[in-house]
């Protein structure tokens, strides 16, 4: 038999080293270090930074964190190469206190290391830290499920997902995947990803459906702007980078207008991401204040720009 070739023992060799530095991260006290939570409230709404809560939980220290058991709680997850301090959790924390001050946001920091199959790797243990920690606060009387929305953008859409498979004080009540990475994912089976089954309702924007990002609606309701690929103003881009992003300046502008993106139902995801689906009579409401009366595929166009707003239509229309 030959010897693999120089290019194929090079490979061999980063996956094998991938994976040991997967399973170095991954065990359930690196999972604790890792995972950091970060609370905001009306008060500290404008720092980047919030009040830290990370590997020991105690109710006493999430109270003087500012975290009001009666408020609505929001909490923000990011995906590969970003944090706390990033634009995706930074533009919808800032939206959710201008249009609410009395909300509670929480965001998930778990910042790895620079190589995208081990945040991979690290996704489940990572999703399994944030179902212990909200069994904690359920239990100590800091959490109603039924107040709680998670958002994960990306990879984070995955870690929400897992949580709410994994759970065990009750069902969270919405999860909102920004679109769901795509890369080293099997969309073939539940296990590990987001889905329908992780949520009483899972509502999903995807921006660059079949790059970073996967194609496939998990959700009861997805949404599919411009056709969920590439996005108004990101043309440039062929990382996808851009339109990837798209998806959590959405959400924030939908924060703030909640009636910025009317969407339309389409036969099915196929439609909706290949530009074929013609306006029909089935609406619903893209964004924080979803709604929808059939689940499924949805379509909408929105304007371009780098920064927004994206709706055609204006605050005046309300």
């Amino acid at each position: 038999m030959a010897a693999p070739s120089p290019l194929l023992s090079a490979l061999m060799l980063v996956v094998l080293a991938t994976a040991a530095l997967a399973a170095a991260v991954h065990s359930s006290d690196s999972d604790k270090r890792l995972v950091k939570f970060y609370f905001y409230n009306k008060d500290n709404a404008d720092q980047k930074i919030g009040n830290l809560i990370d590997s020991d939980l105690d109710k006493q220290d999430i109270l003087d964190a500012g975290f009001n058991p009666d408020f609505p709680t929001k909490l923000l997850i990011h995906g590969f190469a970003n944090g706390v301090g990033y634009a995706s959790m930074q533009l919808p924390k800032n939206a959710y206190f201008k249009a609410n001050s009395s909300v509670n946001v929480i965001v998930l920091d778990w910042e790895v290391m620079p190589l995208y199959p081990v945040w991979v790797y690290d996704v489940r243990g990572v999703g399994t830290r944030l179902a212990e920690t909200l069994d904690f606060m359920v239990e100590n009387g800091l959490l109603r499920l039924d107040q709680l929305h998670i958002i994960g953008h990306s990879l984070g859409a995955h870690v929400a997902g897992i949580a709410g498979e994994l759970i065990s004080s009750g069902r969270i009540a919405r999860i909102t995947g920004l679109d769901p990475a795509r890369p080293l994912f099997n969309m073939k089976t539940i296990e590990g990803r987001l889905s329908k089954d992780d949520a009483d309702l899972v509502d999903v924007i995807h921006t660059n459906a079949g790059g970073l990002a996967e194609i496939t609606a998990v959700g009861h309701i997805d949404f599919y702007p411009n056709g969920g690929k590439v996005q108004p103003g990101c043309a440039w881009d062929i990382t996808g980078a851009c339109s990837h992003g798209r998806s959590y300046q959405l959400l924030a502008e939908s924060i703030e207008n909640p009636k910025a993106f009317p969407a339309w139902k389409c036969e099915d995801e196929w439609e909706a991401s290949h530009l074929r689906c013609d306006v029909s009579d089935t609406f619903a409401l893209m964004g924080e204040q979803v709604q929808f009366s059939e689940e499924g595929a949805y379509y909408l166009e929105t304007r371009g720009g780098m920064t927004g707003p994206f709706s055609l239509s204006s605050l005046d229309d309300e």
